[in-house]
């Protein structure tokens, strides 16, 4: 069966707008996956459809998966198509106009060029909380990482993504030119701030590039994305190959729903992506804060009780009358109150909106995936809420008992979820034997993951010692069909 390409382009499908032979880099984008396909090319096809620019998308992946397999093969084109229920939409993306995969010096120094290209006036990234070599409970780079020691080590040949962007900028300075602006598109918190003060930091430890000059020349402002973009199967693509006669290696899968706001920045130059509906504002902690502790907050802390329990997407967590229930009142009655105000945002709708989201059996989004790297996710979106309510949480504190015990099972058991915390876990259970009562107090003594604030608050050690007990014996549906009779 032929791939997907310019010259296969299957009858029927929404193609791009515009003249994609005419269309020059401005993007270089790091860390292509399923999400910023989904959300920042399409974001871009709107864009380049409603004034045509030098906007094109370059594509790099620091890490496998390789690109140039996926992509380069099918003329960079792919489809994304948006499910609910059984609607299936379709478009043709063609913002991307190159795209590679760093294994070797050739690779990174064509990596660089592109992002110490003048033409390129932002740099957007995907790159997990992993990717920014940091530390989640503090924001601060880590400087024991093994790659962070090496671009200390070998500034010129970075392995990181603090360490590739402190190289491009001191290239860019030595030549004189306007450096980009640098665009987080993920769900690290402040990740603006994060990965400026990342930078900043290996800046200094390796004395590449000025943090004075960075500080005043380098825009690093703070977004906010949403959009529900599951992991591609291969069912995905085998299905899309039946009905149109060509595979496409690239394919994406979302929800319809999206959304993305930008700090505002002088020094700012973006393509028409608030024609799009992107929203461009002085206060995206407000927005990300909402996002986080509702959808996220709901996503995070029901995916680790629901994988426990057996429910293998959200989907199906969520049809399950228990799992909607706690969820529903945990977000109501403890979180809301925690949340900004937003002009154009309703909590209660936005609450109705983000269950209906998660209920949506056309995505198939699991909970092994969501649970994956929880350690990275559960301080903004638990523990902060938590902490704001400033009193006995019952909700909140089930979800966050769910990750511990979570966290202890996937480490005895070698299930088949990552998180860096593991060995830290692993070695706790070694030294109390699993006892809950030593256990859990040892793991929220891990400050990478729990600010010291949080063991603090009074009595909370022990109410998630007592949940930990009771899920261990009665399992993690008893726990909150125990809080929803209360």
């Amino acid at each position: 069966m032929p791939r997907l390409s310019a010259k296969t382009l299957p009858d029927g499908l929404r193609r791009p707008a515009y003249d994609r032979a005419a269309l020059t880099p401005g993007i270089v984008h790091l860390g292509l996956g399923a999400f910023s396909r989904c959300h920042l090319t399409e974001y871009t096809e709107d864009a380049l459809e409603h004034a045509f620019g030098p906007w094109g998308i370059r594509a790099v992946n620091l890490r496998p998966p390789a690109l140039e397999p996926m992509l380069g093969v099918q003329d960079h084109l792919f489809i994304r198509e948006l499910r609910e229920g059984p609607v299936r939409d379709r478009r043709v993306i063609g913002a991307i106009c190159d795209a590679l995969t760093v294994t070797d010096a050739a690779t990174l120094a064509k990596a660089l060029s592109w992002v110490t290209d003048p033409a390129t006036r932002v740099v957007t990234m995907t790159v997990t909380e992993k990717g920014y070599c940091h530390i989640p409970a503090t924001g601060a780079l880590d400087l024991t990482h093994p790659d962070i020691i090496h671009d200390i080590a070998h500034p010129e040949t970075p392995r990181s993504l603090p360490g590739v962007i402190v190289a491009a900028l001191a290239h860019i300075r030595a030549a004189g030119n306007s450096p980009p602006a640098f665009l987080s598109c993920d769900n690290v918190p402040g990740n603006g701030g994060t990965l400026h003060d990342c930078v900043a930091a290996l800046a200094a430890a390796t004395g590449h590039v000025s943090p004075d000059w960075i500080e005043a020349n380098v825009a690093f402002p703070e977004t906010m994305v949403d959009r529900i973009a599951p992991a591609t199967k291969p069912a995905d693509i085998a299905a899309l190959a039946a009905e149109t006669g060509v595979a496409d290696q690239a394919l994406v899968i979302g929800e319809p729903f999206r959304m993305w706001v930008i700090e505002a920045d002088s020094r700012l130059w973006l393509p028409a992506w608030d024609a799009a509906g992107m929203i461009l504002t002085a206060d995206v902690p407000a927005y990300e804060a909402i996002k986080m502790r509702v959808l996220n907050g709901m996503q995070t802390g029901l995916s680790h009780l629901a994988h426990m329990a057996g429910h293998v997407t959200t989907a199906t967590m969520m049809a399950d009358p228990v799992f909607a229930a706690f969820a529903r009142r945990t977000i109501r009655d403890e979180v809301t109150p925690t949340l900004p105000q937003v002009r154009g945002i309703d909590h209660a709708a936005y609450l109705d909106e983000s269950i209906q989201r998660l209920t949506n059996t056309a995505l198939e989004h699991t909970t092994a995936q969501i649970s994956t790297d929880g350690s990275r996710k559960i301080r903004q979106r638990l523990l902060e809420p938590l902490m704001a309510a400033n009193r006995p949480t019952p909700g909140l504190e089930i979800e966050v008992a769910g990750w511990i015990e979570h966290a202890t099972r996937f480490a005895l058991t070698d299930m088949a979820i990552t998180d860096p915390i593991i060995p830290a876990i692993t070695r706790i259970l070694t030294e109390t034997g699993n006892d809950p009562a030593r256990t859990v107090p040892a793991i929220l003594a891990l400050t990478e993951v729990f600010p010291p604030t949080l063991t603090q608050l009074p009595g909370l050690t022990g109410r998630l010692t007592t949940i930990v007990q009771a899920m261990r014996t009665n399992g993690p549906l008893a726990a909150m069909r125990a809080h929803l009779s209360t």
